[in-house]
């Protein structure tokens, strides 16, 4: 079984503060599910149009309705918009299941781009009639080397208007696609890459809201995040030794906490002042340990940026603030990129430093924390699991 690897963003339209586009993931078991709706138009109206066609998609595949059912019933809610004879929000639909097999229904969106180290590989569709709507579906198999690509129009479109008098054209988007799937770009990367290149035909002024989806497969790098110490003391070697010596990457958040790792791990705890800002502690190394920093000021701190990250539109400034040189740009980092899952192991025992009344940071706001930090890393595809200690 893999893990199915998916990064998105989008850039909206010149002058408009709303996306017309939205993209939806839903993680199942045994599957993740992946809509791109493109709403007509641009702005308010076109933002509520797909992210009504993407709800709709998401809630009742998750709710156990078939792909055929759900189809269906998004293609007849939908309205057809009388000037322009054109549905009010197109889709594609993708659903991927762990074993690498795939499916996809493509109504009136771009068709997807799908390449294995430097070669298309072609999709066998069958047409599906809904009322007057063609949907198109195909399945397929994905590999390790397999990149599934899915786009707005805003991206074949991207320089009308500007550097380019029939924009980027979606020939050109497939061999500049075909060609990082030579380097074996990450899913960021494509998406980055994808979303830059459009800005710049369109000149930094999107005639057209953009959007891209790219999804690997690949085996699952997994992050060990300790936040606290146990409840029990006694429960220190059992809880810590296995994880400490297992081989993954394991981070920890938290003073106390790194001092019972680095008696485990009978190493030395030294501090790194020169990450040390005005309102973010400094980190320490413990050799065998991925990354140290201070609890919940630190935690606070990279959920800020984490939350940042799933905002959907595209921000250039983010990539810089995740390279900062301080503990909470390095523990974002750490969980938006260098890992596909998090374990994290939340610590019960209260620190006497947070009952005092003066420091409003008690056992119930970590909880919050983690919880937050949970939903945030979920959006971002991550599987995330929480076991109290």
């Amino acid at each position: 079984m893999y893990f199915i690897d998916a990064s998105h963003n989008s850039l909206t339209k010149y002058n408009e503060e709303l996306c017309g586009d939205c993209i939806q993931q839903v993680n199942l078991k045994d599957s993740k599910i992946f809509v791109l709706a493109d709403g007509l138009g641009s702005g308010v109206k076109a933002n509520i149009l797909s992210t009504l066609t993407s709800k709709i998609a998401i809630t009742m595949l998750r709710e156990g309705a078939t792909l055929e059912e759900t189809i269906d019933t998004i293609v007849h809610t939908l309205p057809v918009c009388k000037q322009r004879h054109l549905a009010y929000s197109t889709f594609t639909l993708i659903k991927i299941y762990r074993n690498g097999d795939a499916y996809a229904a493509e109504f009136d969106n771009p068709e997807l781009f799908l390449h294995r180290n430097g070669e298309d590989i072609p999709l066998d569709k069958t047409l599906r009639i809904f009322g007057d709507k063609k949907v198109y579906e195909s399945r397929f198999k994905l590999d390790k080397d397999t990149m599934l690509v899915v786009v707005s129009d805003g991206v074949v479109h991207a320089g009308i208007g500007h550097s380019l008098d029939l924009g980027w054209e979606r020939v050109n988007v497939n061999k500049y696609l075909r060609d990082m799937s030579k380097i074996d770009a990450t899913t960021k990367d494509v998406v980055k890459n994808v979303l830059e290149y459009s800005n710049d035909l369109y000149e930094g002024e999107p005639g057209d809201d953009t959007s891209v989806l790219a999804i690997k497969i690949k085996e699952q790098e997994v992050v060990n995040l300790f936040i606290g110490p146990p409840r029990d003391r006694k429960n220190d070697t059992e809880v810590f030794g296995k994880v400490l010596r297992s081989g993954a990457k394991v981070a920890i958040c938290g003073g106390t906490t790194a001092q019972i790792a680095s008696r485990l791990l009978d190493k030395e705890m030294e501090f790194d002042m020169d990450t040390m800002t005005m309102d973010i502690p400094p980190i320490a190394a413990i050799d065998g340990v991925e990354l140290v920093t201070e609890g919940v000021i630190t935690l606070s701190k990279a959920i800020d940026i984490i939350r940042e990250c799933t905002k959907p539109d595209y921000n250039p400034r983010l990539e810089k603030r995740l390279h900062e040189n301080n503990g909470a740009s390095m523990l974002a980092k750490l969980l938006i990129e260098e890992c596909d899952g998090v374990k994290i192991y939340q610590g019960a025992a209260i620190n006497p430093a947070h009952q005092d009344l003066d420091f409003k940071m008690d056992f119930i706001f970590k909880v919050n924390q983690i919880k937050e930090l949970t939903q945030l890393l979920e959006k971002l595809g991550k599987d995330v699991e929480v076991t109290y200690i």
